[in-house]
């Protein structure tokens, strides 16, 4: 894969490593992937949402969490999270699972991911408001099973992309939002005719 994305391996590497010796924390995790690691801190906490697994009492800071890092994409500013969120701690063998799923994930995808429809990955304000709204929807707590898959899809996709210059893997984060509100649609009505 290309340098950026060998960047996301080698970071998500580094923070298995250190995980072992230090406990995690949302902040320590933002801190460690620096840099473009506002986009890579956003694809490694949609990642549980990715899952048909549950992950108590982390729903709402994590999604507060990406939504407030898709604000700081979009608009390239410090943007402050609350102490609460920035000190919610993640678990050695819940961030270990989620790495290595993570890793087995672009791995295999290497070989359709590559530079092409450049100037989508260069729409940071775009993108990064979509991340935004996908962070705000993960962090609502709805008991509806499978709810969160498409927009955490959506945004490890459009993630992804932008780090990897691929407008298709971001035009599929799109259209898996698109499908995330067209499920909610439904929902809505389905509630209402009850």
């Amino acid at each position: 894969m290309h340098r950026n994305s060998k960047t996301f391996e080698q970071r998500l590497l580094l923070l298995q490593k250190r995980i072992k010796i230090i406990p995690l924390s949302v902040s320590k995790l933002i801190y460690m992937l620096s840099g473009k690691g506002r986009i890579l801190a956003a694809i490694v906490l949609s990642f549980p949402f990715c899952q048909p697994i549950h992950i108590p009492f982390l729903s709402t800071p994590l999604g507060l969490a990406i939504a407030l890092i898709g604000l700081r994409v979009a608009f390239g500013k410090r943007i402050w999270l609350p102490k609460k969120i920035l000190s919610k701690k993640i678990s050695r063998k819940t961030f270990s699972k989620i790495t290595d799923q993570a890793l087995w994930l672009v791995q295999k995808m290497k070989p359709w991911v590559h530079p092409r429809i450049l100037w989508l990955s260069s729409m940071n304000r775009t993108n990064g408001l979509l991340i935004c709204i996908n962070g705000i929807i993960l962090a609502l707590p709805l008991p509806i099973p499978f709810f969160t898959l498409p927009y955490a899809w959506s945004i490890f996709l459009i993630g992804l992309g932008m780090l990897e210059n691929d407008g298709v893997l971001i035009l599929l984060g799109y259209a898996m939002f698109l499908i995330g509100c067209g499920v909610l649609v439904l929902l809505a009505l389905g509630i209402h005719q009850i």
